[in-house]
């Protein structure tokens, strides 16, 4: 099989399965954040991300020590740091998450904040009743099929990225 041939199969695969999950909607799985939002949430919650300098409250007043965090968070998302700076500069504003002293010398980290772990708890849950809905219809040797090729999928690509 040519590999254009390929492209164009993943291209109708994405397609469908983007419609399929509603990714294409203004916001994911009816909840008030856009899939970028959804994905930086879920990243803040997975680790809290250390910053440079000392919590203080003229750091936290201005987000003085957000600019590094973008960056490299924008590097891993593989978003433009302007546009993960207005995210997470949104999230602080709507008290999703906050610079506070980490753990470790009193520096500072940018984290979830109860709020920010509600709001991430609340999308997941709505995630996996979704795809549980996408699913509830196979049998066992279906579903044992799907995982099977969910596997193989990731594996095969996962050397290439």
């Amino acid at each position: 099989m040519p590999h254009e041939t390929l492209v164009d199969e993943i291209r109708r695969f994405n397609r469908f399965y983007t419609g399929l999950v509603g990714l294409l909607d203004e916001s994911l799985v009816q909840s008030p954040y856009t899939l970028t939002e959804a994905r930086v949430l879920f990243e803040l919650g997975r680790r809290p991300r250390p910053a440079w300098g000392k919590a203080g409250f003229l750091a936290r007043m201005f987000d003085i020590d957000l600019a590094p965090i973008a960056s490299e968070l924008a590097g891993e998302l593989r978003l433009a740091p302007a546009y993960l700076m207005r995210v997470l500069r949104k999230f602080t504003a709507m008290g999703l998450a906050e610079m506070r002293n980490g753990p470790e010398n009193g520096l500072l980290v940018l984290s979830l904040t109860m709020r920010g772990k509600a709001a991430l708890a609340d999308l997941e849950a709505a995630t996996n009743r979704d795809l549980a809905r996408l699913i509830v219809k196979l049998d066992d040797k279906e579903v044992i099929e799907l995982s099977d090729a969910l596997s193989r999928v990731t594996r095969l690509l996962e050397t290439t990225s």
